[in-house]
């Protein structure tokens, strides 16, 4: 997911500017706070917490097609010590195994995301202008050269990949079933995990198609324990998506920049 923290991965300020605030996911967070953590051999996951893992990861990896929003805030920590809270809109659309469109609207700027199967463009709205990466040819490894290359992931990457259940545990400690609670006017599932530099809540729909209903990650590395949270609405599984979607539309004027990779950095 992306980065909603002061990155020092992400020293060129225009790899800044395109990336973040806009997509965040549990790989992101993990690796803000430090190297990957390998995870104890044997995790200590409540069954119950596992088998609903398990059964929203089968929705979403088996789904040819979905589209889903999210209402995001995080926390932004000043030198003072303050948190000050931002927020915003995000919209997704994924069609397996190539596409992706994505389009993020906050308090501090506005981007579109296009992954065509070939290549990433990220528009930032307000500033018209973008930029355009060479990715491979499917949404798992293209991600994971985002990540590795310029320090930026697609918009909530956990809940895209091809496997959220492996993307979700690999590095947890511990994880517990809450309770019952109600998101949106939607019964959901409650569940608490533990990994040495986040904590993070995942909550899970209870009806027929078990679905993300929210999620909210603690840094609690960072002094205070600032926090991301999105919570999901309009889950479409499989619906007639309009091929044309993919396709970069960039407004009249709009600037491409040139984006380098984290090696080129100066």
């Amino acid at each position: 997911m992306t980065r909603f923290m002061p990155e020092s991965k992400l020293i060129l300020l225009l790899i800044a500017v395109l990336a973040a605030p806009f997509a965040a996911g549990l790989n992101d967070a993990r690796a803000q706070d430090g190297p990957a953590v390998t995870a104890p051999a044997a995790p200590v996951i409540d069954p119950v917490a596992d088998k609903l893992l398990r059964a929203m990861s089968k929705t979403l990896s088996s789904a040819k097609a979905f589209t889903f929003g999210a209402d995001v805030n995080f926390d932004q920590l000043l030198v003072s010590g303050q948190h000050i809270q931002y927020g915003g809109a995000a919209k997704l659309t994924v069609q397996r195994p190539d596409k992706v469109y994505a389009e993020y609207a906050g308090d501090l700027q506005r981007k579109k995301i296009w992954y065509s199967g070939k290549d990433v463009t990220v528009l930032d709205v307000d500033k018209n202008f973008y930029g355009k990466l060479p990715v491979p040819a499917n949404i798992d490894d293209a991600m994971d050269d985002l990540m590795e290359d310029y320090g930026f992931t697609l918009p909530l990457s956990d809940v895209v990949v091809s496997d959220p259940y492996k993307a979700f545990v690999t590095n947890v400690a511990a994880g517990v079933v809450i309770g019952d609670s109600t998101i949106n006017g939607e019964s959901c599932k409650h569940l608490a995990f533990v990994e040495k530099f986040i904590d993070w809540q995942i909550w899970i729909s209870n009806g027929a198609q078990a679905l993300p209903c929210k999620l909210v990650i603690t840094y609690k590395t960072l002094p205070g324990g600032p926090q991301y949270s999105a919570v999901f609405s309009d889950w479409a599984i499989n619906p007639a998506i309009d091929a044309s979607l993919f396709t970069p539309v960039l407004p009249e004027g709009s600037e491409q920049i040139t984006v380098l990779k984290i090696e080129n950095q100066q």
